[in-house]
């Protein structure tokens, strides 16, 4: 069902990811979406499913944002034009989108973030805004107008006093009109904005960007998992020719290199904060409904990754790190286990053949247990 067509990674990455818009044309053959508008609004009705409506006009204030969970009612109460319908993370509430997802799989599992799918009838609209992250903009049905810049824009004006961050001022370069199964790439801080031209879906596939901050946090947490204290502050060069309640210049260089000296730790430091931060995700174990797994219960069925979890692995001379919900485990690094490793990363759905293979090897027999533990995978239910 999904295939993109005519498409040619190694030149795309080459001349614009990160680097410039582009069209996409036909990307997606005689596409058709797997959700229609009106299962998407029943989507909306659900309580943990992130969603949102955008009324241009004629609510409470220009661009008024509400919030999901969703009535029939909030539906028949909509303008007939000028709003617009979002649905996050829908790739974890229809497991078929996965296969859509997978064919971005030239870019790192841990880059992509998730799909929105958005319904908007004639002139439904979320404003021209930046976003921060690289986006590809697919046309499942109907048809939407692209006004966009070609080069980034930083610190953008906003319009004041909105919940939506809608650029004050656009001067759009480019104007194209986008059909079913054509599809638009936008790099970071390109500005634009979307019109329908009739009813019609778009899914928009996003991608994290970890900002240093959030590296640096992850660092963190790892120097307090491991009790790390050995760097102190030290001044046997005590300063006496300053106030007593001063901060001095001296003093500031030396906080300086304390903490220049702490990001100089070793690598397997930096790994497992890496790690773990780009594998975190909400999945947390249901401690009053856990019980134990055994071998046999793996062997009972197909398991498939629970929707929101993220597996990764990283592999130096000695060992595999599977990396999967801010969690981490260690492998031997022996080529049998690395095909497998890589083998469940590739899948979604586990069958019993590849269980039977992993339980094979006695190291990823106790890692699959840990998964099964940790809610990490599931068992498949048709």
């Amino acid at each position: 069902m999904w295939q993109l067509q005519g498409f040619d990674s190694t030149e795309f990455v080459s001349q614009y990811w990160q680097k410039k818009p582009c069209v996409l044309r036909n990307i997606f053959d005689h596409f058709e979406s797997p959700i229609s508008a009106e299962e998407l609004a029943g989507l909306a009705c659900e309580d943990d499913v992130h969603s949102r409506l955008v009324i241009e006009k004629d609510g409470t204030q220009p661009w008024q944002v509400r919030h999901g969970p969703f009535d029939e009612q909030d539906f028949l109460n909509l303008p007939e034009s000028h709003y617009s319908l979002l649905v996050s993370e829908c790739e974890k509430w229809l497991p078929e989108l996965t296969g859509l997802l997978d064919q971005f799989r030239f870019i790192p599992d841990w880059r992509i973030d998730d799909l929105m799918i958005s319904y908007a009838p004639a002139q439904g609209s979320v404003g021209p805004h930046v976003d921060e992250y690289d986006v590809f903009l697919l046309q499942a049905q109907g048809q939407r107008r692209w006004l966009y810049n070609d080069s980034r824009i930083k610190n953008p004006k906003l319009i004041p006093d909105l919940e939506l961050a809608i650029l004050e001022q656009f001067d759009p370069d480019q104007d194209t009109v986008l059909n079913a199964g054509d599809m638009l790439y936008l790099p970071p801080d390109i500005a634009h904005h979307g019109i329908a031209l009739q009813p019609g879906l778009t899914y928009s596939i996003g991608f994290r960007t970890p900002s240093a901050v959030t590296v640096l946090e992850s660092f963190s947490m790892e120097i307090e998992r491991i009790g790390f204290s050995s760097i102190k502050y030290e001044d046997p060069d005590l300063e006496l020719e300053r106030h007593h309640s001063e901060i001095t210049a001296t003093e500031i260089d030396k906080f300086s290199t304390l903490a220049t000296e702490v990001l100089r730790q070793s690598s397997s430091l930096w790994q497992d904060a890496v790690g773990k931060m780009l594998s975190d995700s909400p999945v947390v174990r249901d401690e009053s409904d856990h019980q134990p797994f055994y071998v046999s219960d793996l062997r009972a069925c197909n398991w498939i990754r629970h929707p929101e979890t993220r597996l990764l692995f990283h592999q130096n001379n000695d060992n595999i790190s599977v990396y999967y919900n801010g969690r981490s485990h260690s492998l031997p690094n022996q080529p049998e286990i690395l095909e497998l490793i890589r083998n469940l990363c590739d899948k979604h759905e586990w069958s019993l053949d590849l269980i039977n293979q992993c339980i094979a090897i006695e190291a990823l027999e106790k890692l699959l247990l840990e998964l099964a533990c940790n809610d990490a995978i599931i068992p498949f239910e048709e």
